[in-house]
């Protein structure tokens, strides 16, 4: 594995000020599959998924399913499966070292294609994948819940498909909504899985990145998201009234894949608005190129801030 470049910037962001909740005690499940709870309501309904801790140092989702778990979240109709995604990552994070561990063999949230017919992959994540594969192809609303490595308004990235785009409308805790072109594309994402990537079927997936990934006020973000995205679904009462908050739909017009070393010239914060284009915001290489906003009016969405060779330090995005 290719060393993380850290700057001066980056180890702002060491900080962990979660303390990574003890799942052991979930890891029976109540279906038959390890770490995934399943909850029936009352009457009919939608088949709901939530999972969180798909990447293993992304603790805050730990947290958020075992609050839900431990204050009784129950369906009003339908049925709901609470999932620890990544386990086994999970259990192997290092507070001292919070931007490892991400996962065991591969990126379990790459995984969705290929790979879960391959008989010779025994990769641990591919493994895991096809273990939640019932329950995961069952879904008519999936909620993935992740976290992301800068500060931030949440962020739901997903298909440009109608059915995802009108149900994401509804939730008022998400800000920004990401589609477009995604580095790495011929890897299947989980929100792009089956009939979550079809543009004519109506099951809608959505990845969520809820702040950042080891500051407290991550969990109740989360919180927060997942309830909205239940009460968007239909499986629970919304609590007080929906309020608008100018969501703003976002299309990517640029990946930035910086050569190493890299380095911020502020600390940008996901959803930052740069209104002209050219703007000076990184500077890569040994000879230290500037990297500048493409476009006019555009944002930058989800700064990486520990980065490997070959990875994306940011995306540019405009209003689609």
């Amino acid at each position: 594995m290719a060393a993380y470049q850290i700057d001066e910037l980056s180890r702002d962001y060491l900080n962990v000020e979660i303390e990574p909740p003890d799942i052991t005690r979930f890891a029976a499940g109540n279906r038959g599959v390890p770490y995934a709870w399943t909850f029936d309501g009352l009457a009919p309904g939608p088949r709901v998924v939530v999972l969180g801790a798909m990447h293993g140092n992304e603790i805050a989702g730990a947290a958020i399913l075992e609050s839900l778990l431990d204050n009784g979240i129950q369906p009003l109709v339908g049925q709901l499966s609470l999932i620890f995604g990544n386990p086994a990552a999970y259990h192997a994070f290092d507070p001292s070292r919070p931007y490892l561990g991400r996962f065991i063999d591969v990126d379990i949230n790459r995984v969705w294609g290929r790979e879960l017919v391959d008989d010779t992959d025994d990769r641990a994540e591919v493994q895991r994948a096809r273990e939640l594969l019932p329950i995961i192809s069952a879904a008519d609303y999936l909620l993935d819940l992740h976290t992301m490595q800068g500060v931030g308004a949440p962020v739901a990235l997903l298909t440009r498909k109608p059915a995802t785009i009108e149900f994401v409308s509804g939730m008022q805790s998400v800000p920004f909504v990401l589609s477009g072109a995604m580095h790495q594309a011929d890897r299947v994402r989980l929100r792009d899985y089956g009939r979550f990537g079809d543009p004519t079927r109506p099951a809608v997936a959505i990845q969520v990145e809820a702040g950042q990934h080891w500051q407290s006020s991550s969990i109740a973000t989360g919180l927060k998201i997942v309830r909205d995205f239940l009460a968007c679904a239909g499986l629970i009462d919304r609590k007080g009234p929906r309020q608008a908050i100018g969501q703003k739909k976002l299309t990517i017009v640029e990946t930035v894949l910086p050569e190493a070393p890299f380095s911020f010239v502020a600390d940008f914060a996901s959803g930052t608005y740069f209104p002209e284009r050219g703007t000076l915001v990184g500077l890569s290489g040994p000879d230290r190129t500037e990297i500048r906003t493409p476009v006019d009016n555009c944002y930058m969405i989800m700064p990486v801030h520990f980065r490997q060779a070959g990875g994306s330090c940011c995306r540019f995005a405009v209003e689609a």
